[in-house]
Parts: C-alpha cells; structure tokens; sequence
C-alpha cells in the first residue's frame, strides 16, 4: 500500500457549504460519525470492528455457477444490523460502472430474511470484487445451519449452506470503556474504548474542537494517516506497536486506530496523536480584485496570508483524471509557517464574485499523509475566467500536538 506514489489531493471539491453548530462541539464533514457503542456485551472483531454479542459464519463458504465463484467470507449478524462480505471471481474485466443492485436473503427452516437491497459498481479491469454490506436489518440470532441466497443483477444467483456460531464476550475480545483524554490548543483528544484481539488492538478515538471549528482529520487530514502523522501506542515498558494502515471512511470528529498486537504482559499503554486538523467554519478573507500582479497581503483569522499572482493554466487533454483536463484560474499563495502550534493548510473554499456555485478546485501536489501548507490553489468552473474578485472561507489549519493519553488496560 505504501510503495505507490503519495496520495495527493488532486480532485475538484465542491464548495457547499456546511452546518454548524456554533458550540465547543465537532460538525460532521462527509459522513455521519461512526457510532461508538456502550453496550455492556460489545467485542471488538478483527478486520470489522466494535460489535454488541451476536452470531457469525463459523467459516467461508463457497459456490460457482460455472462462470463465477462466490466465496461468502464474513456474516456478522447482531441486535444493530447485518454485516456481509463476499469475494466474487471470474468476471472479464469490461463489467464497467454501470450500478448494479444484489439482494442477500438468510433462511433457516422455512424462515427467510431479506437484507435491505444495496447498490454497486464493479469497476474498471476488475477481475475480483470484494464486496461489504452493512445493513440495518436485523435477523434472529440464529445458530446453526443456514441456507444464504445472493442474487447480483446481470451475474447470477448462488445458493450457499453455511453454519452460523454465537459470539461474544466469551468468544472475543471484549470491548474495555476508557473516557481518558488529553487537552492542548483548545483541542481535547479523548480514547473512548480498547479492544485487545489476538490479530490486532483497536483504539476508538474522540476529538472535541473549538467554537466555530470543525474537525477535519486526526493525525492526518482526511484520516490518510502514514509515517510522521501516523498515531503511535507504546506500553509501560517501551515497546512501540505500530498503526495499521486503513483507507479512511469517515472525515470527522472519531476515529477507529488499529495497531499491532499487544504484549501479553502489556498493562498499560499511551496513545500518541501528532496533529489535528480543523476547518474554521466562521473565517474569511477580504475580498481582492482580479488579476493579481504583484501580492496581496490579507488576514484569514488569526494568521497572515499572501496571494502572490493568479494566472490562467490551460487544460491538459492527455491527462487521465478529467479535473486536469479543465483549464483553470491558478492562484499562487504564501500561507506563512507556524504560529505557535497552529499554521494554514489550506486557504478555504474560493468565493468567485462572491459566489461558491458551479465552481470547484484542485489542491495541486497536496500529499494527505504528509500535508504540507498549499502553495498554488486550481479553480475551475465556467465563471472563473471572467471573475472580477476572489476571497477565501472555511481555512484548514493543522495544530501540532503532540497529545498523549495514558490509560490501563487492566
């Protein structure tokens, strides 16, 4: 996963805007924070995460219907939902994007229970699919033999007989509560649970930020967090577990770190976490004409930027992402360095003649896992090569920790 060149930020954003609350609280950014679970019987399972007692697939199962093969790797079943994973084989590459629905129905002696229907793509020269499913709906907990049909729109239908087997606190690693936090910079980082499974040591993660702040990434912006933002855990007698790389999901205020397993004499551990990333959700600059020939120097909250020049960057046609392929208002920027512990990631969403609508940009060489402050920011949109004047909203600022929380694991 990391051999490959730096993941960078080269996507148009959109610049809707967001709500907030306006308390000492976190606003959710893309998706809904994951929900940390209190009930008394939760585990932690490898590779799936923080689960209330329930009943799971004692082991893989598989089926073919001659072109494909289905092997059906993870039924999760609990009072919250249903969690389904499968591997499918023997497709030709060219399936392509079209959407796709697949229905998973669980049956046991006559019994049959439908999962909410999900919708999916293949892909692109994809010749295995792994496919997860969290749904809502909710079977019995049955143990035992039951019989899965999944049928996917233009594969086919397979028919699996697999073994249901019940789960819990007897069974996995139950979840410890923690509630131990760390404040610095108005930034308290709290470890909610632990969980501390044979295969690996999940840590659930709360950040609680300031007024007219919102949490944009713990350890790393967007949650990319590799080398120096990694978050680190250590015990009592040094030993330094790494984290696990996970492809983020949630750009929020929790997060779940999984590292490696602990040392069976491990009795107390501390986490580590580098940075936190917010958005100032209340900040913006003053508006400035265009073009911009020689710099322009402006306030964005408490710290000073520079605009340098904006100049015109033609499309690349040969380029394989259609972002690059647009022609773009580029504008140069100075954002400063570090103020104590805080410095400007990012200037913020771009106000066209005051105007957010039907525009977007690219953050032009920003490496997520080691982001550095943006010196040239891509606007594209029909309106910008006519625009009158500029300005920035909502800043990303990262803030230097580092924040240690010790806690036992007794």
């Amino acid at each position: 996963m990391f051999a490959h060149a730096p993941i960078t930020a080269a996507t148009t954003r959109s610049t809707k805007t967001r709500a907030t609350s306006g308390q000492r609280r976190f606003c959710p950014i893309l998706t809904a924070a994951p929900r940390i679970l209190r009930a008394v019987a939760t585990v932690y399972l490898a590779d799936v995460g923080f689960r209330p007692a329930g009943v799971r697939l004692a082991a893989p199962v598989r089926a073919t219907d001659g072109k494909h093969a289905l092997t059906l790797g993870e039924l999760i079943a609990t009072p919250q939902g249903t969690d389904l994973t499968y591997h499918l084989t023997g497709l030709t590459g060219d399936e392509g994007f079209t959407p796709r629905q697949d229905l998973v129905a669980i049956t046991r002696a006559g019994d049959e229970r439908v999962l909410t229907r999900g919708a999916f793509s293949f892909g692109s020269d994809r010749a295995v699919l792994r496919r997860r499913i969290s749904s809502p709906s909710v079977i019995p907990p049955w143990t035992g033999p039951v019989d899965v049909a999944i049928a996917i729109a233009g594969v086919g239908e397979f028919r699996i007989a697999a073994e249901l087997r019940p789960f819990g606190p007897e069974t996995d690693a139950p979840r410890r509560e923690v509630n131990t936090s760390a404040t610095h910079e108005g930034i308290t980082v709290t470890v909610r649970g632990v969980g501390a499974a044979r295969e690996e040591t999940a840590v659930e993660i709360e950040v609680e930020v300031g007024e007219g702040e919102c949490c944009v990434g713990i350890g790393a912006l967007s949650g990319f967090r590799f080398g120096p933002t990694a978050l680190s855990l250590s015990d009592e007698s040094g030993r330094a577990y790494m984290e696990r790389w996970q492809e983020p999901t949630n750009i929020d205020h929790a997060t779940r770190a999984l590292f490696q397993p602990l040392h069976p004499e491990a009795r107390e551990v501390e986490l580590t976490v580098p940075y936190v990333f917010v958005e100032e959700s209340k900040t913006t600059t003053e508006t400035f004409a265009l073009p911009v020939t020689s710099p322009v120097d402006m306030r964005l909250g408490r710290h000073g930027i520079r605009v340098l020049a904006t100049s015109g960057i033609p499309g690349d046609r040969r380029a394989r992402s259609i972002h690059y392929q647009q022609p773009a208002l580029g504008v140069e920027l100075d954002l400063g360095g570090w103020h104590g512990d805080r410095r400007v990631l990012l200037p913020g969403g771009p106000l066209v003649d005051g105007d957010f609508c039907n525009i977007g940009y690219r953050m032009v060489g920003l490496d997520l896992r080691r982001p550095e402050p943006l010196d040239r920011l891509d606007i594209t949109g029909d309106r910008v090569h006519a625009a009158k004047t500029l300005s920035f909203r909502r800043p990303t600022i990262q803030i230097r920790g580092p924040w240690r929380i010790r806690f036992s694991l007794a």
